[in-house]
C-alpha cells in the first residue's frame, strides 16, 4: 500500500513539476502597437480624363554584391537577393486644365480646340516579396525596399509606351467627343474640332 502511494505521490509531483516549467516557459503572445496619423495636407482641383486602363503583372529581381574587394563578391554572405512580383494598374487619358472651348452664339457652333497627348495620368500598384535573401555582410535596409518599390514602378511605367494604351486612349477620346457631339447637335448646335480624329485619319 506504501508503495502505490508512493507512485502516486511521485506521479502527482511529477505532473505538478510538468505543468509548472510549461507555464514557466511558455512564450508570451506577441503584442503588436499600430499607431497611424493620417493627414490631409492640399485639396486641389482637377480636370483629367481616363479613357483606358491596363493592367500589368511583372517579377523583378534585384541582386547586389559588396565590390569593396571583387573577389569576396561570389561569396554568399556578401550579396543580397530580392525577387518581386508588381502589379499593377495604368490609368492612361488627358490633363483637360486649360483646354481651349470657344462658343459661337450667332452661328451656333462650338469650337473644341484639340486636346494634348494622352499621358500616364496614375500608376496603382501592388507589390508582393517573394524572395529576400540577405547575407550577414550584405543585408537590406528601409532605403534599399523604397528604391526597390520606386525602380519597380519605373519599371512598369516604361513599359506603357509599347502597350498601345496610348492609341486606345485616342479611340476612347473620340468615342467621348462623338457623344459630346450628339448632345450638341441636339440642342441644335454644331460641333467642330481643332483636330482630325484618328477614326477619320486611318479613312485618309
Amino acid at each position: 500500500m506504501r508503495r502505490l502511494l508512493g507512485l502516486l505521490l511521485l506521479l502527482g509531483f511529477g505532473l505538478l513539476v510538468f505543468f509548472l516549467t510549461r507555464e514557466a516557459y511558455r512564450e508570451e503572445p506577441a503584442e503588436r502597437v499600430v499607431e497611424s496619423t493620417v493627414l490631409l495636407e492640399r485639396v486641389r482641383p482637377v480636370l483629367k480624363l481616363v479613357t483606358v486602363e491596363g493592367d500589368f503583372s511583372e517579377v523583378y529581381t534585384y541582386e547586389e554584391a559588396l565590390d569593396t574587394y571583387d573577389w569576396l563578391k561570389q561569396f554568399a554572405p556578401f550579396r543580397k537577393k530580392a525577387i518581386l512580383r508588381v502589379q499593377a494598374r495604368v490609368s492612361v487619358g488627358y490633363d483637360l486644365e486649360g483646354l481651349g472651348i470657344r462658343v459661337d452664339e450667332e452661328r451656333h457652333t462650338v469650337w473644341l480646340e484639340a486636346p494634348p497627348e494622352p499621358q500616364v495620368l496614375a500608376i496603382d500598384h501592388d507589390i508582393a516579396y517573394y524572395d529576400l535573401e540577405e547575407g550577414a555582410f550584405n543585408e537590406f535596409s528601409a532605403d534599399d525596399l523604397t528604391r526597390l518599390n520606386a525602380d519597380a514602378k519605373r519599371q512598369i511605367a516604361s513599359q506603357v509606351q509599347g502597350s498601345g494604351l496610348f492609341t486606345e486612349a485616342e479611340r476612347q477620346r473620340d468615342a467621348v467627343v462623338e457623344a459630346v457631339r450628339a448632345l450638341v447637335e441636339n440642342a441644335g448646335w454644331k460641333l467642330e474640332l481643332g483636330w482630325q480624329p484618328r477614326d477619320a485619319r486611318s479613312r485618309l
